[in-house]
């Protein structure tokens, strides 16, 4: 039994022990017993064994302290330069502990595998007691459901990122090309359309949370400071692409524009840590609502645009889609102006995520830097409990995946 059966496998096999004789993954128990405990202590062997809600069946022949992490075992402040403690703990190396603190470090690593074996014994408990149902019928219990797809599985995916997976270079050099081109049309629909309510946003930075947070919440108030309240418009710097000069002069790296807001009153229900509100990914997809992606990448020329604008009424084919808009709608005016202010935010999201993508999977792919085997790579898998999806730890590989057939 194992918490994490890829991680120690690959561990130990770096060693040239191969792994058999693999019973249950407890990280994959306790995701199937609760998908959703990313804001509840997440899936960790800390985490898991010091809840009461899942240690809650564990024989009372065995302890009850959860597992307790290195750092707090081993873990010492660095010493600052006049001598005093510092904030920053540190931990010595792993080689250095397990012959300096022998005895503490035997403890450990045994509370580690009882906590392992009564995480264990917890789950199966609550899995068993969990009717399975498919198509209406009873199968037996979800222990049963482990036993029967989770266990193989779990060691499929250990042999398929062992083996690794080929990757086509010249392909992925393509696949840039046009994420580039996509990601410059997104950020230019936005632009575009926040120039209208405030000029020098066909200016701005759209990766900077500071200016779009000008453009969309001017003048709220602080959740944690009474009385701050953000400027109605303000000056920042930012790259002269356009190579924009006062006449007689000579063009410098940046120029100063001023954003200013361009909605009153937009319903917000997330905040960063700051007090102000957040304008993360998952923020403004609340704003934007559901927009299809084919809607995201067309950017209207002046006259489609001022027909377009002309008139309040949604055109017939979009009154029920309407609906899929997010809170960004009403506070824009609704109608044709709600809309646009929607699939605008929708885009905004989108050149995120491609960015995300560009960084994050295709350019680390084609470099030199990553793991490779006569051109795999190796990528950790996962299985979603509820769509049934297959996943990757690199962002979006499952897009990619499926472009690449």
């Amino acid at each position: 039994v194992c918490h994490n059966y890829s991680f120690d496998s690959h561990v130990i096999e770096n060693y040239g022990i191969k792994v058999t004789g693999f019973h249950a993954d407890t990280m994959h128990l306790a995701r199937l017993w609760d998908s959703n405990r990313r804001t509840d202590g997440g899936y960790s062997l800390e985490g898991l064994t010091n809840d009461p809600r899942v240690m809650s069946d564990v024989g009372k022949d065995l302890i009850k302290t959860g597992k307790v992490s290195m750092k707090t075992i081993f873990g010492t402040k660095k010493i600052r330069k006049d001598g005093g403690e510092g904030k920053v703990v540190y931990i010595e190396p792993v080689e250095k502990l397990q012959r300096e603190d022998r005895k503490m470090w035997i403890c450990y690593s045994s509370l580690d595998s009882v906590n392992t074996l009564k995480l264990y014994e917890s789950l199966k408990s609550k899995l068993e007691a969990k009717e399975w149902i498919f198509d209406g019928c009873p199968r037996g219990t979800m222990y049963d459901f482990y036993e029967e797809y989770w266990r193989p599985f779990g060691s499929l995916l250990v042999k398929m990122e062992t083996e690794g997976m080929l990757v086509d270079r010249a392909y992925l050099s393509e696949i840039e090309k046009t994420a580039v081109a996509e990601r410059k049309l997104a950020a230019d629909k936005f632009r575009q359309w926040a120039s209208e309510y405030s000029p020098d946003a066909k200016y701005m930075n759209v990766n900077s949370d500071i200016q779009l947070r000008q453009l969309f919440f001017a003048g709220i108030e602080n959740r944690h400071k009474h009385g701050e309240t953000w400027p109605q418009s303000k000056m920042f710097k930012v790259r002269n692409d356009e190579n924009i000069a006062p006449e007689g002069q000579k063009a410098s790296k940046f120029r100063t524009i001023e954003l200013s807001g361009i909605v009153e009153d937009l319903k917000i229900d997330m905040f960063a840590p700051n007090g102000w509100p957040s304008v993360s990914i998952d923020a403004l997809k609340i704003l934007s609502g559901k927009i299809p992606m084919d809607q995201i990448y067309t950017i209207e020329d002046d006259q489609e645009r001022d027909e377009y604008s002309n008139g309040s009424e949604l055109p017939e084919q979009d009154i029920e889609a309407a609906s899929s808009y997010g809170t960004a709608y009403e506070p824009f005016g609704g109608g044709k102006k709600g809309t646009e202010a929607c699939h605008a935010i929708a885009a905004l999201c989108e050149r995120s995520s491609i960015d995300k993508l560009i960084s994050s999977f295709i350019l680390p792919l084609q470099g030199d830097n990553i793991s490779c085997k006569e051109g795999r790579i190796h990528c950790s898998l996962n299985i979603n409990t509820e769509t049934g999806r297959l996943s990757a730890r690199i962002p979006n590989l499952q897009m990619l995946l499926s472009q690449m057939g």
